[in-house]
């Protein structure tokens, strides 16, 4: 089974990814990665820092070591293959062509071959052999026609068949976008950060305050706290339970 962790709104953002990965150790996988948005300044779009290899999470603390990595807003993942071998390039995040979305996913893509072909045609070069790349892609496809980030993810998802818990970043966006359908998801909130993985010991340490995602249901995590919606956009009422 894959794990999922991601965080808004701490100072320490890279070891509460970590961290939580390391809860996540009990799912069993095969390699691990992280990445971290920030928001740029004086008219940089700002960046997105990926790390990720095959093997444990302490491969990957050793991935990390003397890194300046960085940035307020990131996801992490730990994989289990099921489509592609367990290497580095295969790890997640993956990314799209310019480097600009990376994206978390537990699931499997039923239409990815179609989604695939249909990119490649339009000039996106995959690099890696699963099928979670199609979704970067698809959201750089939305960025290129002029979609805001939350937007090009909503419609990437759109365009998926099969199961997911998804969550995406985009360089010099202070955001995580969240989808589930068919895989679990679920936030943590608290007074001045808010969580998200695929089972809640990911950010136990740190809130005991959950929102339990449906499937179909969106969820956005920025600095102002968090918003779930349907499908069609509605914002939902959804219920904190301790």
């Amino acid at each position: 089974m894959c794990g999922i962790i991601g965080c808004v709104g701490r100072a320490d953002t890279l070891d509460t990814l970590v961290h939580g990965l390391s809860k996540l150790e009990y799912r069993g996988y095969d390699s691990a990665g992280v990445a971290l948005s920030e928001a740029g300044a004086g008219g940089d779009e700002g960046s997105l820092d990926v790390v990720k290899c095959a093997g444990k999470v302490d491969e990957l603390r050793s991935a990390l070591a003397g890194r300046e990595t960085s940035g307020p807003v990131g996801v992490g993942h730990t994989r289990w293959s099921t489509h592609g071998p367990p290497t580095d390039a295969n790890a997640h995040p993956h990314v799209d062509c310019t480097g600009r979305v990376a994206a978390v996913h537990n699931g499997i893509i039923e239409n990815y071959q179609a989604l695939r072909d249909e990119l490649s045609t339009g000039g996106h070069d995959f690099l890696y052999d699963t099928h979670t790349e199609v979704i970067p892609h698809l959201a750089e496809a939305g960025l290129r026609d002029g979609l805001d980030p939350e937007t090009a993810v909503r419609e990437a998802v759109s365009r998926l068949e099969g199961s997911y818990a998804l969550a995406a970043v985009v360089a010099g966006e202070e955001t995580v976008v969240v989808a589930r359908n068919d895989s679990p998801l679920v936030l943590g909130v608290d007074d001045d950060a808010t969580y998200l993985a695929s089972d809640v010991p990911a950010f136990r340490d740190f809130t005991d305050r959950v929102v339990y995602l449906a499937d179909g249901e969106f969820a956005r995590l920025d600095a102002e706290g968090w918003t779930v919606t349907n499908t069609a956009g509605e914002v939902l009422d959804k219920p904190v339970e301790t």
